[in-house]
């Protein structure tokens, strides 16, 4: 029965150091073979990748109308639907996001550098291509509220230029979105003037019938003039009856001037009842019976003939605005941080590979080393050395 040997972490370092120097030919020659082989790799074999870098801030969405526009919109009565054809802050981001992670785009890219070449791609279906082209293409949105884009490619000449056609077709199809918006917009802010524009003229013929029917041209004014009109022939009345009553307890009632006094009396009273009864509106005096009714239907066809000219203007404004949205074509992302020439390399990293290469071929040959100096002291006789036996015996046989 074997005997177990008790040594000491101390004790056990050595060995393996002394195993390792028994055979340091053996031990160099591992080390130095994959290091030799793995450098060769990493300077000739593997090409270095370079990255061409951009940091652009969003589209603040009034370029896309406004979301100003919106808010207006939105408080004026029937065009609240208008609203959600206008751009927003957040809208904006989100679209511009959605150009930039396009297949439409990544597509033009790939023809116009001629990406299939360059990544001697020979594959059959172009998805392929693209999530190859994709891998290669960062986009984050980052802490500070802006699009920050990476491309990495061996040409570093060649990801500049990417990235910069990457930002201006972005641009390009942000603009044409706005233009697309704002055309239908237009379109919308078109028919609707030519709704409003109808109203009005059949409220300005309405209004207009109202007015001549009942010549009730300003209730304000005409209603201040007939107040004053009947207050005058009610001041009159009263001196006339003061004058009566004189004039009877001075000469009696069978006086020529008593007789006269009572005619001018009557007309007084006959002219006070015209008036209170309309019978003076074709010269401007109210008939008091009917004002309220008539003053409250004029209010109510002159306020809504002046809502829809203000209507009317407001969509006029909009309209022209829009047209100028259409040929308009802004820059609307802004590049803080420009693609450039980038010839520093970004991978692979020749030396952490290098060290890898060697801490992990040291490793193998420190194993291997004491693994023949196990195997020599190996008792013959014992169990492990009997089933090394049937092991190397098995690979024979195969």
């Amino acid at each position: 029965m074997e005997q177990k040997e008790n040594i000491s972490l101390l004790e056990l370092v050595l060995r393996v150091f002394n195993n390792c120097l028994a055979h340091w030919k053996i031990f160099g020659l591992i080390v130095f073979l994959p290091t030799l082989a793995m450098f060769c790799v990493v300077m000739w074999v593997m090409k270095p990748v370079f990255a061409a870098e951009a940091i652009v801030t969003p589209p603040s969405g009034k370029s896309s109308i406004g979301s100003s526009l919106g808010k207006m919109l939105e408080n004026v009565s029937g065009l609240s639907s208008v609203s959600s054809l206008l751009g927003s802050e957040d809208q904006a981001t989100n679209i511009v996001w959605t150009f930039f992670n396009s297949w439409q785009l990544h597509q033009k890219a790939i023809d116009k550098f001629n990406i299939r070449e360059h990544y001697e791609f020979d594959g059959k279906y172009q998805a392929d291509l693209l999530k190859i082209f994709r891998k290669n293409l960062t986009l984050e949105y980052n802490d500070e509220n802006m699009f920050y884009l990476r491309f990495e490619d061996e040409d570093y000449k060649l990801a500049a230029q990417i990235l910069q056609f990457i930002l201006a077709q972005a641009d390009s199809m942000y603009n044409a979105y706005n233009t697309n918006q704002a055309r239908q917009s237009r379109e919308y802010m078109d028919e609707r003037l030519l709704e409003v524009r109808n109203n009005i003229d059949s409220l300005e013929k309405v209004f207009t019938e109202f007015q001549s029917k009942n010549n009730l041209y300003d209730p304000e004014i005409q209603l201040e003039s007939t107040v004053k009109y009947l207050g005058t022939l009610q001041s009159e009345r009263d001196a006339l009856v003061q004058e009566i009553s004189y004039e009877k307890m001075q000469r009696g009632e069978d006086t020529k001037r008593y007789e006269e006094l009572n005619r001018r009396l009557q007309s007084l009273d006959a002219s006070i009842a015209a008036a209170i009864n309309g019978k003076r509106n074709k010269m401007g005096v109210l008939a008091l019976n009917k004002t309220p009714e008539l003053t409250a239907e004029y209010l109510k066809l002159e306020g809504e003939l002046k809502i829809q000219q203000t209507i009317y203007k407001f969509l006029r404004q909009q309209s022209e605005q829009l047209r100028l949205d259409e040929v308009n074509m802004p820059t609307n992302l802004v590049v803080l941080q420009p693609p450039w020439e980038n010839d520093k390399k970004v991978r692979p990293g020749r030396s952490v590979i290098l060290v890898f290469t060697v801490m992990l071929s040291a490793l193998f040959a420190m194993l291997f080393c004491n693994f023949i100096e196990y195997w020599k002291n190996l008792n013959p006789e014992s169990l492990a050395a009997k089933e090394i036996r049937k092991v190397r015996m098995f690979f024979k046989r195969n």
